[in-house]
């Protein structure tokens, strides 16, 4: 199932689909962006997996948290991850206890200036 915006009608990704949705107008914010549309699209189709291409929703945890409590896998990182690398000091913590090297410097919590 391929979802897109009205200007992305004849979309390569659209024409291949077995089944494409019309989510919403040109602008993103009314339709990529809106989360709720794509996962109504995904339900009301019988999908049971998502994949949010890359940007948009992809990095977005409060997405991945609400696909997993209406039963869609999300293909991606689990929500959890996403909240993660967003956090530049987290990120380091994690990088640091799996062995990857890290810049040396200040790494706690008070990061302020």
């Amino acid at each position: 199932i391929a979802v897109y915006s009205s200007a992305d009608a004849g979309a390569r990704h659209v024409l291949a689909a077995d089944q494409a949705v019309c989510i919403g107008p040109p602008a993103v914010a009314e339709s990529y962006l809106r989360g709720e549309a794509l996962l109504d699209a995904v339900v009301a189709r019988g999908a049971t997996a998502i994949h949010p291409g890359y940007g948009f929703l992809s990095e977005n945890a409060a997405f991945a948290s609400r696909c997993e409590a209406v039963g869609v896998t999300f293909v991606g990182p689990p929500a959890s991850a996403i909240v993660s690398m967003g956090s530049k000091s987290e990120a380091k913590k994690i990088m640091g206890a799996a062995g990857v090297p890290i810049t040396p410097g200040y790494h706690g919590k008070d990061q302020d200036p």
